[in-house]
């Protein structure tokens, strides 16, 4: 990563990808193995596979690599859908909406679209070339479901919104699952009640776990009582969807979210789905969630997982309650920690501890841990000394500053010491400070100069002459 970046493998894949949609899978895997036959004890360059692809398929490819290889980016699309009942005829429209330039360009490449309806599937394929064109086809009924590139075939960003008919239709086909996955996309957008009952529906009943998945995310997104609703009456046999809705549960600050959470932590055989259950307590500050979180650093499981779920909802609570019995967790049982979650527990401990005033004694315990022989634990209680942002530890951390340049334990140190310097900074303070005034400053001119358009308008306007009562006193008495 230090010479290249994520373009390497992860574009090189979906080249590669897309040159299989292009060539189809056997000719694509006899193109391969020539290549790989020709140059295996070569150091070979994108040319030579551009050639052995050409010598197969009978093709120039030159545009295909110029584009996807040798410059930047990918088409990003938008397109819209029209049905004309009375010609009978599909139109999309197809923009490529990318900034173009020297290194990007506009793409031309195939592209599949499938249409579903009463008269089964149909698919065309079209070729994208302009910055915007319009595309017809001839249907003999409107299509109950549109596709753009519905095998994934193409390294691409598309918009296409559709109509929530086409959206459930889609949600519902079993034969594409790709398909279902982007339907649950755009309904996450959707706050109606019939979205979240199909994306209900699709939580119980899909197949494919993955599917399920996404369903209970997308319910967390739209965040509506019935989302909740249905996430908390979610059956799942599948640990991985279960471990989902414990996660989208999570997401909803709610007395049933955490009666849920309560019940489900002893009752759930998973250490991780209860791990997610357990982070949920730390949303929800009170009495029963604290002693449940103290009683869960004393708790037996695989790596000591639960008791690490509720180190992190500690410190999401922020609650310096927590600073003794945490660390009474942390000397009882260090040895029973794995290195990564003792130095969590560190870390945690040095963080709810920071606003107090006296901090000395989880400084010096913190200390204590800073010559560890573990190189994990060493640089968690170094880190942790700045998180504790006690300016008495700078001397502390000034010895391992001085380590050898390259040394973790010194960067450790140095991070460390601005966080110290950077939290007792008084300029920062004067800084904010000195803007809220100016902000009030100006609040204050722009009020008074409301206030004087204000008085110079109902100065201007004519006052009309007081209308005599005809009233007579008795009147004005009853």
């Amino acid at each position: 990563m230090e010479q290249f970046n994520h373009l390497v493998y992860q574009k090189g894949s979906w080249v590669l990808h897309m040159l299989r949609a292009q060539l189809g899978a056997d000719l694509f895997r006899r193109s391969i193995h020539a290549y790989l036959e020709r140059h295996q004890f070569d150091t070979v360059v994108t040319e030579d596979l551009n050639a052995v692809i050409e010598e197969f398929s009978g093709r120039s490819y030159d545009q295909f690599f110029d584009q996807w290889v040798y410059h930047a980016h990918f088409p990003e699309i938008d397109a819209a859908y029209s049905w004309d009942a009375k010609s009978k005829l599909a139109r999309l429209s197809i923009k490529q909406v990318q900034k173009i330039s020297e290194d990007v360009l506009l793409f031309n490449f195939p592209l599949t679209i499938r249409f579903k309806g009463k008269s089964g599937k149909i698919e065309r394929q079209i070729v994208v070339k302009d910055r915007e064109e319009d595309f017809y086809f001839a249907l003999s009924d409107a299509p109950e479901i549109v596709r753009i590139d519905p095998e994934f075939a193409l390294l691409c960003k598309v918009n296409f919104k559709l109509p929530n008919a086409m959206l459930y239709a889609q949600l519902a086909d079993k034969e594409d699952m790709v398909g279902r996955l982007m339907a649950i996309e755009q309904l996450a957008e959707k706050k109606d009640q019939e979205a979240v009952r199909k994306l209900r529906q699709t939580l119980e009943n899909d197949s494919f776990y993955g599917v399920r998945v996404e369903a209970a995310k997308a319910l967390q997104t739209i965040h509506s009582d019935a989302a909740l609703d249905a996430l908390l009456a979610s059956k799942q046999s599948d640990a991985r969807v279960r471990n989902q809705v414990a996660a989208s549960v999570g997401g909803f600050f709610a007395t049933n979210a955490l009666a849920r959470a309560v019940a489900s932590i002893p009752t759930e055989k998973n250490p991780d789905i209860r791990s997610q259950w357990i982070r949920l307590l730390g949303n929800h500050s009170g009495p029963e969630s604290r002693q449940t979180l103290v009683e869960l650093l004393g708790s037996d499981s695989y790596r000591n997982s639960l008791a690490d779920a509720a180190v992190s909802a500690m410190r999401t609570q922020d609650d310096p309650g927590f600073i003794q019995p945490l660390r009474e967790a942390l000397q009882r049982r260090e040895t029973e920690f794995t290195t990564r979650g003792f130095a969590s527990g560190l870390d945690t401990l040095a963080y709810l501890a920071r606003n107090e005033k006296e901090r000395d004694s989880v400084r010096d315990y913190l200390a204590g841990y800073v010559n560890h022989k573990r190189k994990g634990i060493q640089l968690a209680a170094i880190t942790a000394l700045g998180t504790l942002e006690d300016p008495k530890a700078s001397s502390l951390l000034a010895t391992f500053a001085g380590a050898a340049r390259e040394s973790a334990e010194r960067k450790a140190a140095e991070r460390a010491l601005r966080a110290i310097r950077s939290a007792d900074n008084p300029s920062n303070n004067l800084k904010s400070l000195r803007d809220e005034i100016l902000y009030l400053k100006k609040e204050s001119r722009e009020t008074k100069r409301e206030l004087d358009a204000l008085r110079k308008k109902i100065e201007s306007t004519p006052q009309k002459a007081p209308v005599k009562s005809t009233r007579s006193p008795k009147d004005a008495k009853k």
